[in-house]
């Protein structure tokens, strides 16, 4: 049996009907599902920053999805606020920080829409291909809107999208399934190479607490989005696009990547 575990930290359920629902029952088996050491993601993060000269202070996590990127920037010592579309997915992120001791303002909000102080925070990261899930111009082009307006002056944006070779050959039209001790999954993958969408159908089956299994449904879409069509908008917004590499190295990006990273920054001065 093959097991590959969908990517996405903070999906953007209203890009499909009954998502949230969904995660309500799937929100606590999430960090199950996902096969990543996420104390290496933040190292790369940070090195990343070491990079491009910036040190992380006020930090905002967009598509936060259970915290796994926040809370252990919190413990490194940044200030962290995360957003996430998702109650169920921001409740279990809750849940997390309080078992920690760790305090952060987290929000069930949509990032194309999240809007406190303008210019709150020196740096903000949407980790786990969030971008992906934009799935028109329309809904990236208001991301990139909603960042400016949070960033202040000289801010990095940190984010990731996963690339033409993984949606279209590990994703593609392929099928998966894995059987766990208190749940089970089918996900079955089917790609539009003209419209660069990739439809991922997941059914999940869930113990309960009576012992009885619990179908669940979902669709998840994800966008193909070019590192030419991200400059693009970077020049459209203002953003320098400081960096494009193969997430997870300093190496510029490549058509066998399987997840790009990118690093923008905001102008000093107002354009």
């Amino acid at each position: 049996m093959n097991t590959i575990l969908w990517s996405g930290s903070g999906p953007m359920p209203s890009l499909w009907p009954g998502m949230p629902e969904a995660y309500s029952i799937l929100a606590r088996f999430y960090d199950l599902c996902m096969e990543a050491d996420y104390a290496e993601w933040v190292d790369y993060l940070l090195e990343l920053c070491r990079y491009h000269d910036h040190a992380p202070h006020t930090v905002v996590d967009l598509g936060c999805g259970t915290g796994n990127l926040t809370l252990p920037l919190a413990e490194l010592g940044c200030q962290l606020t995360g957003v996430d579309l998702s109650p169920a997915m921001v409740a279990e992120a809750r849940r997390k920080a309080a078992q920690r001791g760790l305090d952060i303002a987290f929000h069930a909000a949509d990032l194309r829409t999240f809007s406190p102080v303008e210019g709150a925070f020196d740096t903000a990261i949407s980790g786990c291909d969030v971008l992906n899930y934009c799935t028109t111009k329309e809904d990236l082009r208001a991301a990139f809107a909603s960042v400016k307006r949070l960033l202040a002056p000289g801010g990095l944006w940190l984010f990731d999208l996963n690339s033409s070779w993984k949606l279209r050959e590990l994703y593609g039209n392929q099928s998966y399934a894995d059987l766990r001790e208190d749940f089970a999954y089918f996900w079955d993958n089917a790609y539009d190479e003209a419209a660069g969408v990739c439809t991922m159908d997941l059914t999940f089956f869930v113990l309960t607490p009576d012992g009885k299994y619990e179908r669940v449904a979902e669709r998840h879409v994800q966008k193909l989005w070019l590192p030419e069509q991200i400059s693009e908008l970077c020049d459209e917004f203002g953003f320098a696009l400081l960096s494009c590499c193969d997430f997870p190295t300093l190496d510029p990006a490549s058509a066998e990547g399987e997840r790009w990273q990118f690093v923008v920054k905001k102008p000093e001065e107002p354009n």
